[in-house]
């Protein structure tokens, strides 16, 4: 039985090609923009301010609906980027909060149909196979700065955010392979699709 030990949104399976392939996106973080994404973050591109740069995607929690700050678009999966005070080329797993840059290229997921594996914060049973839930907080401090990774889990205690029965960000497709790991099991390690992805109408479960 594992400890919890989020790892965030990893992409894992794909089910219309081999591998799991991170699209680039030129130009889709901000320069100067004040939040961290860490590696396997869920995001999302701005549909608030329509800008085309990549931002952290909302967790839903309980809510009865989503609303399109809730919606996901794949996982973060590293950045690379020219400072403007030194003109050195940097590549990094995660965008560290502030960073002033230019021409910036974000890797992220953006296949409907990945396959992911994230880690609850509470117990999954065989019968959820199907619900669907939220992610946890997902901002600017849920990572690690030092490793560069996210410690964004799937969300099983929040109220009704484990339902079979409305629709939330991701839904529950398999059980991780691990040797330590099993449905039941106090933080379960699951394997999920994106429901409410920003390219596919969303569905309730099945």
């Amino acid at each position: 039985m594992l400890a919890y030990n989020p790892f965030g949104l990893q992409p894992v399976l794909s089910q219309t090609g081999p591998g799991v392939r991170p699209a680039p996106y030129q130009g889709s973080i901000a320069s100067g923009a004040a939040f961290n994404v860490f590696q396997n973050a869920p995001v999302q591109i701005d549909a608030a301010t329509p800008s085309g740069n990549l931002i952290l995607a909302t967790a839903l929690g309980a809510a009865a609906a989503g609303a399109a700050a809730n919606r996901i678009i794949g996982s973060f999966q590293g950045v690379e980027f020219t400072l403007t005070a030194t003109g050195r080329r940097t590549v990094s797993n995660y965008w560290p909060t502030g960073t002033v840059a230019t021409n910036i290229v974000a890797w992220y997921t953006r296949d409907p149909w990945l396959t992911y594996k994230i880690q609850a914060n509470g117990s999954v049973a065989a019968a959820n196979l199907g619900g669907q839930a939220s992610i946890t907080t997902n901002g600017s401090a849920n990572g690690n700065t030092t490793t560069g990774f996210s410690t964004v889990g799937l969300d099983v205690t929040t109220g009704s955010s484990l339902t079979q029965s409305s629709t939330n960000q991701l839904r529950i497709v398999g059980f991780d392979q691990d040797p330590n790991n099993a449905p039941g099991d106090a933080f379960t390690i699951v394997h999920v699709q994106i429901s409410m992805h920003q390219d596919v109408a969303n569905q309730v479960a099945y």
